[in-house]
C-alpha cells in the first residue's frame, strides 16, 4: 500500500474518531446525557453539580475530538509525524478536563 493510501486511511480514521468524540461531548454538555458516562462516575455527583459536571466532561470530549479532527485534516496535507501534535494536545487537554471533572464533582 502506498504512502498516500495510508495517509487517506489515517485521515478517515482520525476524522471519524474526532467526530465521534465531539458528538458524544456535545450530547453530554448540551443535553446533559449522563447515561453516556460510566454510571460509577455519575452516581456520587450532587444534583446541583450535574450541569457543571456535564459542561466540563463534555468540553473535555469535544477538545479531544477537535484534536483528532485537526490531525486527520493535517494528514491530507502533510504526511509526517507532525500530524500527531494536535491529536496529542487534544488528548492531554481533554483528559485533564475529564480527570478534573471527576475529581472535583465525584465525591
Amino acid at each position: 500500500m502506498s504512502d498516500f493510501a495510508w495517509m487517506i486511511l489515517v485521515c478517515v480514521l482520525f476524522l471519524a474518531l474526532g467526530c465521534l468524540f465531539a458528538a458524544l461531548g456535545w450530547q453530554i454538555w448540551e443535553k446533559r446525557r449522563l447515561d453516556l458516562i460510566i454510571r460509577w462516575h455519575c452516581d456520587r455527583v450532587k444534583e446541583e453539580d450535574k450541569p457543571a459536571y456535564c459542561r466540563r466532561f463534555g468540553l473535555g470530549l469535544i477538545l479531544t475530538g477537535i484534536g483528532f479532527c485537526l490531525s486527520g485534516i493535517g494528514a491530507l496535507f502533510e504526511p509526517s509525524a507532525r500530524i500527531f501534535i494536535p491529536m496529542a494536545a487534544g488528548l492531554v487537554v481533554g483528559t485533564a478536563l475529564l480527570i478534573s471533572a471527576v475529581i472535583r464533582y465525584n465525591r
